[in-house]
């Protein structure tokens, strides 16, 4: 503890930047999702229809209406000056198509550069397309004598009913959010366990850590692994107040969530630890631990499914100890599930654990046998 206390970079990365970077990340997020996206309209038509139209693009929570195009506009270059993500063109002679029983089109000419505004304004497009479509059939049957019931169910014969589960809002706060902290909170662990010895190696403090620990590998680990668990478990607790100080919603497993953090912090911590005692140069192994972490938030599956991923990547996403606490993680924060839910990913974070202890043991105990065999040689010299 003393280490992390004396030495700057430990600090910055156990303290000041996990408060700094999770409230920051929470305020960036905290509208959760997107409303009142920016779009404009071009209604050649002007018709009873066509007005209706805009009326439902006005009417979008998702969508408001910030431009009208006019026939000076060109629609394909309307994109490159101005913040609008789509436009909706109501061509001429659309109000007389329908009335005809002609096919006629409601163009959305979206801005899909950021997939998620194409995404949400395609979604918006279709629902609005389906819902004038479904209005205008129902007037028509109503017209011939049809009673709206009747109407009704020749319109729609079969309705979708979707139930969203987990995260009904879509909220980007309630997903992204977790996901951003978790994966630094992995992240902070493991490259400030990497130089948790290697840096004793480098100051000329193992010594003393030898001293202290009365000659014991397992002493040593066990009290350096103490000291950062402590550490991880206050990153934990601000992680935690981002969670009550943004209502982020989760299932009141709180003993289920501590147990899997917990679970995560020491598995970093031994896996840096497998790293700062293997490598002695300490900015060789933070340059390993920086190639081992950096790819775990686009490969745990977080932001694209680990099945689609090229077999090099879904592989490797294996090795990743974030990759099944990320799989555990979310079916206990927004599925609520019982703590034997996630038992095939303890076992496999166990794994890691066991891999990080057990190397660094062995390295710890044979750096401890060599420095053993050093000094009786020393004291043989002297004798003789």
């Amino acid at each position: 503890m003393e280490f992390i206390s004396r030495d700057k970079s430990a600090r910055m990365l156990l303290v000041f930047l996990p408060i700094i970077l999770y409230f920051f990340l929470a305020f960036i997020y905290q509208k959760g999702a997107l409303r009142e996206i920016p779009v404009a309209v071009y209604d050649a038509d002007h018709s009873e229809i066509s007005r209706k139209v805009v009326s439902f693009i006005e009417s979008s929570a998702a969508m408001k209406i910030t431009y009208y195009l006019s026939s000076e506009d060109n629609i394909e270059d309307f994109f490159l000056n101005h913040d609008e993500h789509a436009v909706f063109y109501i061509p001429r002679g659309f109000s007389k198509d329908i009335y005809r029983n002609k096919p006629t089109r409601l163009v959305a000419y979206t801005n899909s550069s950021n997939i998620v505004y194409g995404n949400i304004l395609y979604r918006e497009a279709a629902v609005i397309s389906t819902t004038v479509s479904s209005g205008i059939i129902l007037t028509r049957l109503e017209h011939v004598g049809i009673n709206h019931n009747e109407a009704m169910g020749l319109v729609m014969p079969v309705r979708t009913h979707t139930k969203t589960l987990y995260n009904p809002w879509f909220n980007y706060l309630y997903y992204l959010v977790p996901g951003l902290m978790t994966v630094l909170l992995q992240m902070f662990i493991f490259f400030v366990a990497t130089r948790a010895f290697n840096r004793e190696f480098t100051n000329g403090t193992f010594d003393e850590l030898v001293r202290v620990s009365q000659n014991s590998a397992f002493q040593m680990l066990l009290g350096k692994g103490l000291a950062y668990t402590a550490m991880g478990l206050g990153i934990i607790m601000v992680i935690s107040l981002v969670f009550l100080a943004f209502g982020i919603p989760f299932m009141h497993l709180e003993v289920e969530l501590l147990l899997l953090f917990l679970v995560l912090v020491v598995v970093n911590i031994f896996l840096g630890f497998m790293l700062s005692t293997t490598l002695d140069e300490e900015i060789f192994a933070l340059d390993v631990a920086f190639f081992y972490n950096s790819p775990a938030f686009v490969f745990s599956g977080f932001t694209f499914p680990i099945f689609g991923m090229p077999f090099f990547n879904s592989t490797y996403a294996q090795f990743i100890p974030y990759t099944h606490f990320l799989h555990a993680f979310f079916k206990i924060y927004q599925m609520g599930t019982p703590l034997h839910y996630i038992i095939p990913d303890l076992k496999i974070l166990a794994a890691f654990l066991i891999v990080g202890f057990v190397t660094s043991w062995v390295a710890l105990a044979l750096r401890l046998r060599d420095k053993k065999v050093k000094q009786t040689k020393m004291v043989m010299e002297v004798v003789s």
